[in-house]
């Protein structure tokens, strides 16, 4: 693993999201993460890994008809446990998973090795240099909520790419703006539920006029969950 930002710095929100995670029931042991996207009937969450199964199935098919089946170099940005870094690299692409989580990157490298294919950085995607650039895809599966921010994020990352690079935000849920507030109290609720009200403050709600204006298209119209639908969404360098 590469160690870049300074895990002091980031210890308070880092413990906070692990916690939370593990009151959700989202932190999978080593057995389990080998496994994913396909889990156990005794798994948390199992409603929902089967979309997770088929998005990453859509992605990675339109990966070959895009770029022809030519080797890519992938960056996964907030790739926690790094399940779908592992997945891609065995699809034959150098992947970079990046993430301000010590922990799952710990584990992360202790199920699925790092070698010239497959590595991990501790890194701050604001802040730091990312190894590896220039990138053709940059990827947010799941992630992108954590950054409050997405003019400013798709400017610095746009900054990665090679020049037919494009950034991937899977897995998410974007809102019209008159769902805001509704959205951003079901969350303070949700979290307040959970015992850890504080997460709140680091969960952002981004809405699809924005996207739009970042210059994002829409590519699947969503898999939906059992309360909302995800997305996936691409932007292009140019």
């Amino acid at each position: 693993m590469i160690i870049i930002a300074n895990p002091t710095q980031y210890k308070e929100k880092e413990d906070l999201y692990v916690n939370v995670r593990t009151a959700e029931g989202r932190i999978p042991d080593d057995r389990s993460l080998k496994l994913l996207p396909d889990v156990t009937d005794s798994s948390s969450h199992i409603n929902e890994w089967p979309m997770r199964k088929q998005s990453f199935a859509r992605f990675t098919d339109y990966l070959k008809r895009k770029f022809g089946g030519r080797t890519l170099n992938i960056l996964d940005v907030g790739c926690g446990n790094g399940w779908m870094c592992h997945r891609l690299s065995e699809k034959g692409h150098r992947v970079t998973g990046v993430d301000l989580n010590l922990a799952e990157l710990e584990q992360a490298e202790r199920v699925f090795g790092s070698n010239s294919q497959l590595q991990w950085v501790y890194a701050d995607i604001m802040e730091d240099a990312i190894p590896g650039a220039p990138f053709d895809i940059v990827l947010f599966s799941a992630s992108c909520q954590y950054f409050s921010n997405l003019s400013e994020l798709t400017d610095e990352v746009k900054g990665l790419l090679s020049n037919s690079g494009e950034i991937h935000l899977l897995d998410s849920v974007f809102y019209k703006t008159s769902q805001l507030y509704e959205a951003k109290a079901r969350s303070i609720d949700y979290y307040s539920r959970l015992g850890y009200p504080a997460m709140a403050a680091y969960y952002f709600h981004h809405t699809t006029d924005e996207l739009k204006r970042c210059g994002y298209k829409k590519l699947y119209p969503g898999l939906f969950s059992f309360h909302s639908p995800l997305q996936w969404w691409m932007c292009s360098k140019h």
